[in-house]
């Protein structure tokens, strides 16, 4: 065989071998990924990022309770300071 064959033959080789090692990584890398994906969405049970979205939710709601708690207790006091007020009239 002439060397130019050769040296294209083991050319190829070395490149279906580095071709083969990188499909091998990357499957690796795409399975680790789904893993964590699955971890994060859902996998029959709720992800961590539902699980987050409901937190986020909770603290919204309390949050708008201590407002309206807030308002209310002001409009109480604004009452009990306008009666203190008249009655010292």
């Amino acid at each position: 065989m002439p060397d130019s064959t050769q040296i294209l033959l083991d050319e190829m080789r070395s490149l279906r071998a580095d071709f083969q090692n990188f499909a091998r990584d990357t499957g690796e890398r795409v399975a680790t990924l789904e893993t964590h994906v699955h971890g994060l969405v859902d996998n029959g049970q709720p992800g961590r990022v539902s699980l987050l979205e409901r937190s986020v939710q909770g603290i919204k709601q309390r949050m708008w309770w201590a407002i309206g708690a807030c308002a209310g207790a002001s409009g109480v006091v604004s009452v009990l300071v306008w009666c203190i007020k008249e009655a010292k009239q």
